[in-house]
Formats: C-alpha cells, structure tokens, sequence
C-alpha cells in the first residue's frame, strides 16, 4: 500500500488515530472504489461522507436533474442548483471537498443495460434510489459481477437498510422481494418523505460501506427497520428463500 502524504494525515488525522481505522484502515479507503446509484436524498450524504472519509474514487450515477421540493432532503443542492443535473452539481460539491477522491460520473439510469459499464471496477455498489425495480436490477447484476452491495430506503419516517455479500451466503434482496408490482413501488413523491429520516439511512450505509472496505467484518444479510417518529427499531436475519428466482439461477 502506497504511504499516506503529509497533507492525508493531516487531513484524516481524526480517523487515523482510532484504533479501529488506524493507517492501514486509511490505506485501503483511499484505494477503494465506490459506486453509489442515486445522487438524492441518501446519495448527496452518502458520497459527501464517503469523499469525506477519504474513498478513492467514487462513481456516481443518476439521469435526473434538481428539483425544488429535493431541497429539504438533498442537502448538497441549493435553490441556484434547480434544473442541473445532480451528479454534475454533487461531483463538483466532492471534488472541491477532497481533492484525494476521483469522481466519475454517469448521467445515466442504472439498469441491467448499463450495468456492466458501471460495475466495472468498483469494490462495492451502494443504493440510493427510490425504486424498487431498480434494487432489483443491483441485486441480479452485482450477483452476476460478485460484488457486495448496500440497500438504503427511506420513506415516510422510516427507514431500511441491509448488507449483501457477494455471493449472496446469507440471502439476496430477491429473498424479499420478487417481482416490483405497481402498488409498492410508489417513492418518496407519492408518499412523501421526512428529510432526517434519509440522513439516518444514509450514514448507517456510510459506516457499513467504510467497515466493508477496509476489510472488517460486516453483519451481511441483517434487515435494519428503523422508525424515527416512534423511535422503534428491529432488525431481522434475512431468510435464503428455497424458491428465489435470483438464487436458483445462480447458483
């Protein structure tokens, strides 16, 4: 591993001096490779803690442009920022941020057709989307390509999140959900979205991702439900389903 520059101890001199990080942990990060699908409400946290953390190179991928009701929640955009594409504005956000982290972006949707582009070369995929069907399409192609991956989702004030290991040991998200029908794939624009809930989310994605990258141990396969207006939480093993389309097909 290449030897951390004066300027990155300084930088990660908080981070390096915890005995769960230490130079090492630092080493590894800044030789990672992320992809975070989504640059809203939990793609804007996720990749400017990423970035923050000192991840080598974040991907980013997204088709859509600023809205004004993202505002609450994508807290890298402001009102001038309205009608640009979100990954541009983000990427720029980044590399201001942290000079260490190589930005690569996509202002494209991430779906079985542009997969293999977006996977090429990263450790880990994170998602931060609002669609089902979408999980979906990470869940089949980061399986095909062995690579782990994060879910994220935050709606209403509740959130979810779990980690999948690359060759699926403890469940896939295909375990939970097979097909996306058109009732339970509404998103934050139907149901509407508590801007907080989305932070939480994204900084247990944040801290899970880091731990996963610098080699430590991740709970795979655990489904954290959090609450935050009753403040009840849960989580629950993942049961590997003997029907699973995704898991016969691959197996």
């Amino acid at each position: 591993m290449a030897e951390l520059t004066d300027k990155q101890l300084t930088r990660y001199a908080r981070q390096v001096i915890l005995p769960e990080v230490d130079l090492e942990g630092q080493q590894r990060l800044l030789e990672s490779s992320v992809l975070i699908v989504g640059a809203g409400g939990l793609g804007c946290p996720l990749a400017q803690y990423l970035a923050g953390a000192g991840v080598g190179r974040i991907r980013l991928a997204d088709n859509d442009l600023v809205e004004l009701s993202n505002l609450p929640r994508q807290v890298a955009f402001s009102e001038s920022d309205i009608g640009r594409s979100k990954v541009e504005v983000l990427a720029g956000q980044l590399s201001r941020a942290n000079g260490d982290t190589e930005i690569d972006l996509r202002v494209e949707k991430f779906d079985a057709r542009s997969a293999g582009d977006m996977l090429s070369g990263v450790d880990l995929v994170i998602d931060a989307t609002d669609s089902l069907q979408a999980r979906l399409d990470i869940d089949s192609t980061t399986r095909r390509a062995g690579l782990p991956w994060i879910m994220g989702s935050a709606v209403r004030v509740a959130g979810q999140w779990v980690a999948f290991d690359a060759g699926r040991v403890y469940g896939c998200y295909h375990c939970l959900i097979t097909e996306p029908a058109a009732a339970d794939n509404a998103g934050c624009a139907q149901l509407g979205i508590l801007g907080p809930v989305a932070g939480l989310v994204a900084m247990q994605q944040s801290v899970t991702a880091i731990r996963l990258l610098m080699g430590l141990t991740v709970r795979w396969g655990i489904l954290h439900v959090a609450d935050l207006w009753s403040g009840e939480y849960t989580a629950m093993s993942i049961t590997k389903r003997l029907d699973c389309p995704l898991c016969l097909s691959t197996s």
